[in-house]
């Protein structure tokens, strides 16, 4: 397994992009990681990687997941709105 850390923006800012939810990367069997798969999404790294864990996955990367949006805003709860939606889908569609 393999987890990646955030890096610096794009813009060359060095400060780091906050990850709001994280992906896995599942890879073919064999030493030229050609990617297989990619499952998301999850809340956390620790998530992720119990995810891939469970289905027997050997040869994965825990990875941030960023989207192409100017700015994400919390709500006062604070928690993130697309992270909420996510979660209520995920209920409505009996998922894990």
């Amino acid at each position: 397994m393999t987890a990646t850390t955030t890096g610096p923006a794009d813009d060359g800012n060095a400060e780091e992009r906050p990850s709001v939810l994280y992906g896995v990367v599942r890879f073919e069997p064999g030493g030229e990681r050609r990617v297989r798969d990619t499952t998301i999404t999850f809340d956390s790294a620790a998530s992720a990687e119990v995810f891939a864990v469970e289905s027997g996955w050997h040869d994965y990367q825990v990875t941030p997941l960023f989207f192409f949006v100017d700015r994400v805003t919390a709500p006062a709860a604070g928690r993130l709105l697309l992270g909420a939606a996510l979660a209520r889908s995920v209920r409505r569609a009996g998922g894990r």
